[in-house]
């Protein structure tokens, strides 16, 4: 039988890995108004999930990651300290912030530039789901409906509407 160990309790010291490592990467990278920026980005695993952290630049204001406890943001923000495009970094709960804080009350489309993000109308196909880790408040969570095609395996449902037969009653 084991028992939990302060080191146990500890938030875990992130690790910075190239941009490309990120799960979200691909995610960034259709979504950035200044694709270039992901040359100076960073993935920071926590655990055994690297996300993208996405430097300020260009029209990109500030930045933000998601990482779980308040305590993995406060590491995450120690283990940016000093890299180029994460100035005044920050944590709010558990979230790792830097560069300007967004304003308080916008319009989804002025959070989006604030971010440097292309408009969610520019994007006419697929989903727009935010991946694990990057969303704000007021975030879109996708777009309904989902796209007509349906996946490989699915079983449709019938078309056809079967009528009801009533239970015996019991006398």
């Amino acid at each position: 039988m084991s028992t939990r160990t302060d080191s146990a309790l500890k938030a875990p010291k992130p690790r910075l890995l190239p941009p490309e490592q990120a799960y979200d990467y691909e995610y960034w990278a259709r979504r950035l108004v200044h694709p270039e920026l992901l040359r100076d980005a960073v993935a920071v695993a926590l655990f055994r999930a690297p996300l993208l952290a996405v430097p300020t630049g260009a029209t990109r204001q500030g930045g933000q990651v998601q990482v779980g406890e308040g305590s993995f943001a406060h590491q995450t923000a120690l283990a940016l300290t000093g890299l180029p495009g994460f100035a005044r970094l920050s944590h709010r709960g558990p979230i790792g912030e830097w560069g300007d804080k967004p304003p308080a009350l916008c319009r989804l489309s002025e959070r989006h530039q604030f971010y440097g993000l292309r408009d969610p109308a520019e994007e006419l196909t697929g989903h727009t789901w935010p991946p694990v880790g990057h969303r704000w408040p007021g975030s879109e969570t996708g777009r309904w409906p989902p796209a007509p095609e349906q996946p490989p395996g699915w079983i449709p449902l019938p078309r056809k509407t079967v009528p009801t037969v009533a239970a015996p009653t019991l006398r």
